[in-house]
């Protein structure tokens, strides 16, 4: 996906919802992992229709929530999430 190749998008999808998805496990909240479920669904749906690849920004993202899970640092985990979260939102409105 960084290269430009864009021909495995279900599969780098499915890797981006397992690494969320491994972090949530980590809380053992049932409901988290629910409502987790539910708004990605809907978030994938959008971002699949407009697809177009973050990279590097995203990559980041991910890289700073694994370091603040691996450190158990909630706020720095909490900000990484946040900001992933919006930058997110904010690249597939923009592509829309």
């Amino acid at each position: 996906m960084q290269s430009g190749d864009e021909t495995e998008k279900e599969t780098w999808k499915r890797y981006d919802w397992e690494f969320h998805l491994s972090l949530i496990r980590a809380c053992n909240s049932q409901n988290l992992l629910s409502l987790h479920s539910k708004i990605y669904d809907k978030y994938l749906r959008y971002q699949m229709l407009v697809f177009t690849f973050r990279g590097e920004a995203a990559a980041a993202e991910h890289q700073g929530m694994l370091d603040a899970a691996l450190a158990r640092d909630p706020d720095i985990a909490i900000k990484f999430l946040e900001d992933h979260i919006n930058n997110g939102l904010i690249h597939t409105l923009e592509a829309m």
